[in-house]
């Protein structure tokens, strides 16, 4: 029986390391089914570089406008109650994002571009028209730049080029509305706005197991990763964009679906290695106009947004876990007001609900441990007969006739633990990817329960209590080389606890604190000794009727 706890204990162990290694989204395929894909690219015409759209037929040229451009270089910003975006009127790109309800380390707006990959790979909201003099031509262009209320207008015209930008600000949500026409001597060029550079929260370091590219397929959306991204990806979609581990930047399109194309950029960083960092561009239909969302992956922005927009939160595989979590937690916080105690009251009520699972555990191993004289002679025996001896098949029905008489299931001591560990995969999910918990404190030193703890003071107090729980846990007569491996699974699971969110080893450690305490309960009734107790008291009352 010891064998299959440590069994179960082992799988635990490697199901947990794998899935943190595998819990990214995996590389979207070249072609998935419902996605529509553009033609080859032998059918787009040589002159188009990767990541621009092909162009479409020229409607008949209209009067060209004079020359539009700005004196010198300049920013504009523009801000709401929720944001402040800064544009350039060089090549009218989007230079900052600050989030003013979510803050860095320091207690600033949270930054979501990257100064050093825009100016080495250049800025979002860029256009490509896949004429390569063209695009640089319109990279390099002062804007001539006007603001209006909620409405910034940008517009360059110079050698028979002309280019505007119209940017809408939602002052009620973190979104705006883009509208980009370019011409080249009076004809309509089809373009793209892409959204290139290093996104996401500037306050960590940035980590590319956590940026995607994001996209919807039919229903559902699906994720490009970054670190497995190899050649440019093609896709015709509704929604597309980037996003990191809790912020999303998102071109939302309003009837037909545009050519999207997915594909990586590089930029030496300031250590001297490469830095990749993803470009997507989405192209536009000349006269329509495109709504941007960029912002936090919260469920109440996103379907404020775009009700098909919620779904785009995605919690992995145990997301039909996490997500129920994540409503209990949101519940529980709203009358106690610190996410930390509200891991621990939750955990307390998971495990009460559990208790019945934990008692039937125990009792079974109880049961184990009064039939392992039995037991151990019948196991000898089987291990002296050899393979095709039909003895064996005996030794195995004495052996089941054994479990049945005494009401013991095999798999009652690991099964439980197993089924426990969904529970572990959900709360780091929900930790990892709810943007609520995002610098949630708890006390003293845990100042950010969705980060590893600095001190390792939670993973430490982790393995103590796993090592006690064991101590108090009833097995019977383990071998030491059992002995040992048990005592090396407290050091696995603090290994890996190393680096998990804070707030999940807060999770395992109240629920060892908690099973140290059902233990002791357990022990006090249920055990050998108490049913000696139980026999002793019961004596004297048999005399006395006698």
């Amino acid at each position: 029986m010891e064998k299959r706890v440590i069994i179960a204990f082992v799988l635990s162990f490697v199901v947990l390391y794998v899935y943190t290694r595998l819990s990214s989204p995996p590389p979207a395929p070249q072609q998935q089914a419902g996605v529509q894909t553009q033609p080859p690219a032998a059918a787009i015409p040589s002159s188009t570089p990767p990541g621009a759209p092909s162009e479409q037929k020229e409607p008949a040229p209209s009067t060209p406008v004079e020359n539009i451009q700005a004196e010198r270089t300049e920013d504009i910003s523009f801000e709401t109650p929720l944001y402040a975006a800064t544009i350039s009127n060089v090549g009218g790109v989007l230079k900052s994002y600050r989030l003013k309800q979510y803050m860095d380390g320091e207690g600033h707006p949270l930054e979501l571009i990257n100064e050093p990959a825009g100016t080495k790979v250049g800025w979002p909201l860029a256009l490509i028209t896949g004429d390569k003099s063209v695009d640089d031509e319109l990279g390099q262009a002062l804007f001539a730049g006007r603001k209006d209320a909620d409405r910034i207008t940008l517009e360059f015209a110079s050698n028979g080029l002309h280019a505007q930008k119209v940017m809408q600000f939602d002052r009620e949500n973190y979104e705006f509305t883009l509208q980009t026409t370019v011409t080249k001597d009076g004809r309509n060029i089809q373009h793209a706005v892409v959204w290139q550079g290093n996104f996401g929260d500037q306050a960590i370091p940035q980590d590319p197991a956590k940026k995607n590219a994001v996209y919807q397929a039919d229903t559902s959306f699906k994720r490009v990763a970054l670190r497995s991204l190899k050649d440019p990806q093609d896709f015709v979609s509704l929604r597309s964009g980037v996003e990191d581990q809790y912020f999303l930047a998102m071109f939302l399109l309003q009837d037909n679906p545009a050519a999207v194309k997915v594909r990586k950029q590089e930029y030496t960083g300031p250590d001297a290695k490469p830095v990749a960092t993803l470009l997507v561009s989405a192209n536009v239909t000349e006269g329509k106009s495109i709504r941007v969302y960029v912002g936090p992956k919260q469920r109440d922005w996103l379907s404020k947004a775009d009700p098909q927009l919620e779904s785009v939160v995605d919690y992995g595989y145990f997301g039909f876990i996490a997500r129920p979590l994540v409503f209990c937690l949101l519940w529980i916080h709203k009358y106690v007001g610190n996410f930390g105690w509200s891991i621990i009251f939750l955990t307390i009520g998971l495990n009460l609900v559990l208790f019945p699972l934990r008692l039937k555990q125990q009792v079974s191993m109880l049961k184990m441990q009064k039939i392992q004289p039995q037991m151990r002679r019948l196991q000898d025996q089987y291990k002296k007969l050899k393979a095709n001896d039909p003895k064996r098949a005996q030794v195995q029905t004495e052996m089941m006739g054994l479990y049945k008489e005494h009401g013991v299931n095999p798999m009652g001591g690991c099964l439980p633990l197993l089924l426990q560990m969904p529970l572990l995969f959900g709360f780091y999910s929900a930790l990892s990817y709810s943007i609520e918990l995002r610098r949630a404190p708890w006390i003293f030193w845990i100042r950010d329960l969705s980060q590893y703890d600095p001190y390792y003071m939670i993973p430490i107090l982790m393995a103590v209590a796993m090592i006690v729980q064991q101590k108090l846990t009833p097995t019977a007569n383990v071998d030491p080389a059992q002995a040992k491996m048990m005592m090396i699974m407290p050091i696995m699971f603090t290994f890996i606890f190393l680096s998990y969110p804070s707030g999940t080893g807060l999770y395992w450690l109240t629920s060892n604190v908690i099973g140290i305490g059902q233990q002791v309960f357990i022990n006090k009734y249920w055990s050998p000794q108490a049913e000696a107790k139980l026999r002793a008291r019961a004596k004297p009352n048999e005399q006395r009727g006698a």
